[in-house]
C-alpha cells in the first residue's frame, strides 16, 4: 500500500507449511519511523512496509516544546527524580502473559539464548506494573501452534518461559523484561491511565486551545491517555484533515510546556488504511496504552503499545530538548482473529 503505515516485522513460528506460508505473507503495517530529532514539516508521507524505512513521501516529526500555558500548568519546576534510567543500556526483550498470569513467554529469542536471559529478573508493563520474574525453561512448540501471539496459544509456542513470582501478570498483556541492576525501579513514574472509553476533551478545554495554537491546525479529536506522576499528562490529538494531509500527535504537557511526537500521513489511493491497516483514517485511545514511563537524564522515556486490526507494536519514545525520538527497540505481536 502507499499509505503511511507502521511496519510489523517479526517471525512467527507456526506448525505446518500452510500456517507458515500465511505468516510469511502477513504484514501488519503502520506509520514509518525515523530516529531524527529535528523539527520537521508536518507534511505527511508513506512508508515501504517491507523495509520499515520511510520513503521520501513519509515522515514522523518531533516538534519542539511549546511554551504555552494550560490549565494544569505548574508555577514551579518538577522535583529531581530519585534515579535515572540509561536508555543506552536497554535490550529488546519483550514477552506477553499467559492466561493465568503465572508465566510470560519470550518468543523472539532462539533456543540456546538462555544464559543471556538469566539476568532478566523484572517485567514491566500494563501501565507501569512491576513484577519479579525468573527464567524457568525453554519450551518447544507443537503442531497446534496457530501462529497467533495470544495467551491461549502459549502452550503451543516455542519460546522461553519466565515464572512470575508474587503478583500475577495481566492476561495477554505485553511486558518488557529487564535486569533490575540496569533498570532502576526508582526511575519509574506512577501512572494513572485514563479511561479509554471516556469522553474526549471538551471543545473549550485550555489544553485543546494550546495544542491548536502550537500546531496552527484545527483539532478533530483529543483525549487524555494518562497522568504521568502528579504534574505531567499525556494526550492523543488528531487534527482536522487538510486536503490529503493527515496528522495526529502524542502530546506531553508538563509545567505548562507542550512536547509533541507527530505522526503525519498523506492519503493516496486508500483512505481506509492511513496509519495502520483498516484504521479508517482515525486514531482513538483504545489503540494506545503505556508499558511504563521513566526518568532519564534528558527527560522521560515512554514505553507504548499501539494496537491495530491485526496485532500490536511496542516501542519507546525518548524525550529530548526538541521533542521525542523513537529508540531502535521495538516489538510486534500478530494477533489477527482466526
Amino acid at each position: 500500500m502507499n499509505q503511511a503505515k507502521r511496519s510489523f516485522r517479526h517471525g512467527v513460528r507456526a506448525a505446518g507449511s500452510l500456517i507458515l506460508a500465511a505468516v510469511i505473507v502477513f504484514s501488519l503495517t503502520g506509520c514509518a519511523r525515523t530516529n531524527s530529532n529535528d523539527a520537521a514539516s508536518s507534511a505527511g508521507a508513506s512508508a515501504d512496509p517491507s523495509s520499515g524505512s520511510p520513503s521520501p513521501a513519509v515522515m514522523q516529526t518531533d516538534s519542539p516544546p511549546s511554551a504555552l500555558p494550560t490549565a494544569s500548568a505548574s508555577a514551579t519546576a518538577s522535583p529531581a527524580p530519585d534515579a535515572l534510567l540509561d536508555p543506552a543500556k536497554l535490550q529488546p526483550v519483550f514477552g506477553f502473559a499467559s492466561e493465568t498470569g503465572s508465566h510470560i513467554i519470550v518468543s523472539r529469542e532462539e533456543e540456546g539464548a538462555g544464559e543471556q536471559l538469566k539476568s532478566l529478573n523484572t517485567a514491566i508493563g500494563n501501565g507501569g506494573q512491576v513484577l519479579a520474574v525468573k527464567l524457568e525453561k525453554w519450551q518447544t512448540g507443537n503442531e497446534n501452534n496457530n501462529g497467533r501471539e495470544l495467551a491461549n496459544n502459549i502452550p503451543n509456542m516455542s519460546g522461553y518461559l519466565f515464572k512470575v513470582e508474587g503478583d500475577a501478570a495481566m492476561r495477554d498483556e505485553t511486558y518488557y523484561l529487564v535486569d533490575s541492576t540496569v533498570f532502576p525501579q526508582a526511575a519509574l513514574l506512577e501512572l494513572q491511565p485514563a479511561d479509554p472509553a471516556g469522553p474526549q476533551l471538551a471543545a473549550g478545554d485550555p489544553l485543546r486551545k494550546s495544542v491548536a495554537a502550537a500546531k496552527g491546525r484545527k483539532i478533530q479529536s483529543a483525549w487524555k491517555l494518562a497522568g504521568l506522576g502528579p504534574d505531567r499528562q499525556l494526550y492523543l490529538v488528531q487534527f482536522v484533515r487538510q486536503d490529503k494531509e493527515m496528522l495526529f500527535s502524542l502530546v506531553l504537557e508538563e509545567d505548562g510546556m507542550l512536547s509533541f511526537k507527530d505522526y503525519p500521513a498523506e492519503i493516496t489511493d486508500n483512505e481506509y488504511s492511513v496509519w495502520r491497516v483498516d484504521d479508517g483514517g482515525e486514531v482513538n485511545p483504545q489503540m494506545f496504552s503505556l508499558l511504563f514511563a521513566a526518568h532519564t537524564a534528558d527527560g522521560l522515556l515512554l514505553g507504548l503499545n499501539w494496537w491495530g486490526a491485526e496485532g500490536m507494536n511496542s516501542f519507546f519514545l525518548k524525550q529530548e530538548g526538541n521533542g521525542f525520538t523513537e529508540l531502535a527497540i521495538e516489538y510486534g505481536r500478530y494477533t489477527s482473529p482466526l
